[in-house]
């Protein structure tokens, strides 16, 4: 199986969703916890500070750029398949912002990573979100994700419902 999970993460790549998030939300964001998302997700390929206090970094292979299709080509606007699968590989706090980092697993390999311990592919990319919240806490946000428009397309949390919980979760064991 190393061979087909080295496989599904050859490809990925970070992708950046700034929100805001209730308190009670923030804290379902638990390290080890899997999840599935029903809905398309908008995010961006393109780096900058936080427009919002919240962030999700999206760790992923199946996101696909909009930029040739979308009316706002500034956004870089990206979107994957419904009902994916996220497991919450990071969680960073610091001066009032805050970042979960989510790494896509494929449906095929989620028995390979129901563990609270996270594994070597896991730690690295757990890192580089480390380095990506702390540069991103230094830098002011790009001026087009801090339009009312774009925000608003990334009001809503990702994998919880509007009673604030997850709408199918694993927890991870031991």
């Amino acid at each position: 199986m190393l061979g087909a999970t080295q496989e599904a993460f050859a490809e990925c790549a970070a992708f950046y969703r700034d929100t805001v998030l209730t308190p009670d939300v923030l804290d379902l964001y638990r390290v080890g916890l899997l999840f599935r998302e029903p809905t398309y997700c908008d995010c961006t390929y393109k780096f900058g500070g936080f427009a919002r206090p919240h962030r999700y970094l999206i760790i992923s292979s199946s996101l696909k750029c909009l930029d040739e299709y979308s009316q706002h080509p500034e956004w870089g606007l990206c979107i994957g398949p419904r009902d994916r699968i996220f497991k919450v590989i990071g969680r960073h706090e610091r001066d009032g912002k805050a970042q979960v980092t989510l790494l896509e697993i494929p449906e095929d390999l989620v028995g390979e990573f129901t563990t609270q311990t996270l594994s070597e592919t896991e730690e690295a990319f757990a890192e580089q979100a480390a380095e990506a919240f702390e540069a991103a806490l230094d830098m002011p946000p790009l001026a087009e994700h801090s339009t009312t428009i774009w925000l608003e397309r990334l009001e809503y949390p990702v994998g919880v419902d509007d009673d604030g919980h997850f709408f199918q979760a694993w927890q991870a064991d031991g």
